[in-house]
């Protein structure tokens, strides 16, 4: 097994398609950041992107802390998931586009070193392959999933405001093809969290400026 692969299969349980209930505990280790100023309450959080991108699943109804998570894709110009016959990563316009803090915070977890998988072939081993946890600072954490190897941009401890890049969309972890899976819990710890409902700032969902949660198939627009 590849150095990178074993040091850090430790750190990510399973997903599924395009991800799935949580897999054991994380090790200790994550450092402890008391608050990044004066405590309070995030209004809302940002959509993680920029543009306008489709909801291709919803895990609503998971028990545990994906019960609100989104995957979402960017589209083509047809609306569909990928361009061509959707075989390599290249064709789905979503791989490799910036992946953003959703909310000011501190960076608890950033995992990197997962390859990535081909389209349709799964990583039944790593979870949520490389992917970023932030810790909001008022019992809320985010979690962003999937992105490309070697372009995780920050590391734990770091201060992190709305709309700072955290990576690129990938496809690595336990999943079919590149997209960004979004939730939010109360724990840093994925395996250990209960989901918590996201407060959405304004958006656009399907030319509707709204603060509802959104569904499969809608398309989507931080504003």
């Amino acid at each position: 097994m590849p150095r990178a692969r074993f040091a850090f299969a430790l750190l990510a349980p399973l997903l599924a398609v395009a991800c799935a209930p949580s897999g054991p505990a994380f090790p200790p280790g994550v450092p402890v950041v008391t608050q990044i100023g004066p405590p309070g309450i995030i209004a809302g959080y940002r959509l993680p992107f920029n543009g306008r991108w489709l909801i291709q699943r919803t895990h609503y109804g998971n028990p545990h802390d994906q019960a609100f998570a989104i995957d979402i894709v960017l589209p083509t110009a047809e609306g569909k998931v990928a361009n061509a016959d959707g075989k390599k990563n290249t064709d789905y316009p979503a791989y490799g586009q910036p992946i953003l803090a959703d909310a000011q915070g501190v960076v608890v977890i950033a995992v990197d070193g997962i390859p990535d998988n081909t389209p349709g072939v799964v990583n039944g081993y790593d979870q949520h392959g490389n992917y970023v946890v932030i810790d909001h600072q008022n019992g809320e954490f985010s979690l962003m999933a999937h992105m490309i190897p070697s372009t995780i941009r920050v590391h734990p401890g770091q201060i992190v405001g709305t709309g700072t890049e955290l990576g690129r969309c990938g496809n690595s972890g336990h999943t079919t093809n590149p997209h960004v899976h979004w939730q939010i819990m109360n724990s840093a710890y994925a395996s250990q969290a209960a989901a918590v409902q996201p407060r959405y700032l304004p958006y656009d969902r399907n030319g509707q400026l709204t603060t509802t949660i959104p569904d499969k198939g809608d398309f989507i627009t931080p504003r």
